[in-house]
């Protein structure tokens, strides 16, 4: 299932660093639409439903450095990056995660650029570790790590 190589998102984190900014986690998530209009569009039909989610469904590798949260909106393979967020972790907004079985959630509720995603456990080759160290750092709660 892994979407893409340890490699790939690294070279797509890179020229977002600044000099000096050292790369501390990453991984792939996704923003898929509500649940509830995941159902209403399947319910006509199980294909046309499928892609119309497949289209509304946003692609993100995330990188946490010593510094900044970086969010990169992302498409195709290798990824092309459509969009870039930053948040500095000095004056980071008020931010939540949550870790359930195959999910791993972060939101940062910033007034100018909210961001929320999901990070499934096999997104990459250490998606779970990797996501559950960002939610630690951004909420500061050491749990995310003992799961």
């Amino acid at each position: 299932m892994a979407r893409y190589k340890d490699e790939e998102v690294v070279a797509a984190l890179q020229p977002h660093l600044e000099d000096g900014e050292r790369l501390v986690n990453f991984a792939y998530g996704v923003r898929q639409p509500n649940i509830w209009v995941i159902f209403l569009l399947m319910l006509p039909a199980i294909l046309p439903g499928a892609i119309a989610v497949t289209l509304m469904t946003k692609e993100y590798i995330v990188g946490l450095t010593d510094r900044r949260l970086i969010a990169l909106r992302v498409k195709r393979r290798p990824p092309q990056v459509k969009e870039a967020t930053a948040y500095d972790l000095a004056s980071l907004p008020p931010s939540r995660a949550r870790a359930l079985g195959f999910f791993t959630y972060l939101w940062i509720d910033d007034e100018a650029a909210p961001f929320r995603a999901k990070f499934h456990r096999l997104g990459m080759k250490e998606n779970r570790r990797h996501s559950r160290e960002m939610a630690a750092a951004l909420t500061g709660d050491q749990a995310f790590l003992a799961t």
